[in-house]
């Protein structure tokens, strides 16, 4: 009996020891993570800014298409045979009405002339499609593509939302894969009036110049149209503005704290944004360092000049 009640005496004391080594553990000494993150909240953001200021920016419209001869025929014959031969191969130059290939109309027991297929219009021939003694019907198969290279065209769809800014006579700019370090300039030189019902959207046609038939039909083309400009407008980087909910912002500076602001964005020119509502001029803008950033944050600013005359 007294050795059970040692057994009992000694289970509660080593009760009793658990327990406050339990509690000293675990409530005298809490976790370190929230304290961490809470002193990590407290540092500040290393962030750069630049200043709001006036500058002019060229109001452009950017495209994209495909370039073509702005003159181009398929040529066909006008009676059905078999493709005897051609006159001329691709590449060559040919005047309107010069005869490209011959057509053999012979049917069984009659002999006849072989027909001439002349090209509709001067140029350069571009594709010859079929092999000698190919079969051809009048009307129906092609027997040459003639293109007239010494101006090309882009046949353009602009959105709704740029027709009011669309003009004859408008200067454009192309840059093709091929030369990438050339502009090839252009001209706004038909626009339709009537839009588009299926696509919303109106036709336009680019022409350019193209005296040494280095732009070729098929290039992909990039097209900047210059439709005017936007003096002495609020400008801040691309790189300030914070894109939310359809909405953007940037964030100011005031007193080393960011606060988020609401602005209105106007037109892009290269790492250029104009602001039309939201901003003073002056006004620091932070460019980097958004990562984290809340509205009401510690920021330590580094300021960096003259990026917006880059």
């Amino acid at each position: 009996m007294v050795k059970n009640k040692r057994i009992i005496w000694l289970v509660i004391f080593l009760l009793i020891i658990a327990g406050m080594f339990f509690k000293r553990f675990f409530f005298n000494n809490p976790p370190q993570g929230p304290a961490l993150f809470k002193r990590g909240a407290l540092e500040k953001i290393t962030v750069k800014v630049e200043k709001v200021k006036r500058d002019d920016l060229d109001f452009i419209l950017s495209y994209a298409g495909s370039l073509k001869a702005k003159d181009e025929s398929l040529v066909y014959p006008k009676i059905s045979g078999k493709l005897s031969n051609y006159l001329v191969s691709e590449g060559d130059r040919i005047e309107k009405d010069e005869t490209i290939a011959l057509i053999d109309r012979d049917e069984t027991g009659l002999k006849y002339e072989l027909a001439k297929v002349d090209s509709p219009i001067a140029g350069i021939i571009g594709r010859t499609f079929l092999d000698k003694g190919a079969n051809v019907a009048s009307q129906t198969t092609p027997i040459a593509l003639v293109v007239d290279m010494d101006q090309m065209i882009v046949k353009l769809n602009i959105s709704e939302h740029d027709i009011s800014d669309i003009k004859k006579g408008l200067s454009a700019y192309l840059k093709v894969d091929s030369y990438p370090n050339e502009d090839f300039e252009g001209v706004v030189s038909k626009i339709s009036e009537v839009i588009d019902t299926q696509t919303r959207t109106l036709p336009i046609e680019i022409l350019i110049l193209n005296p040494g038939h280095r732009l070729k039909s098929g290039m992909f083309s990039r097209i900047r149209i210059f439709a005017g400009k936007h003096p002495g407008s609020l400008v801040v980087l691309q790189d300030g503005l914070v894109k939310e909910s359809s909405f953007d912002y940037v964030y100011i500076i005031e007193d080393s704290t960011a606060r988020k602001v609401k602005v209105t964005a106007g037109i892009y020119q290269d790492n250029k944004v104009e602001i039309l509502e939201g901003l003073r001029e002056g006004q620091q803008v932070i460019v980097f360092g958004h990562q984290g950033l809340k509205d009401g944050s510690s920021v330590n600013v580094i300021e960096q000049e003259n990026s917006l005359q880059r």
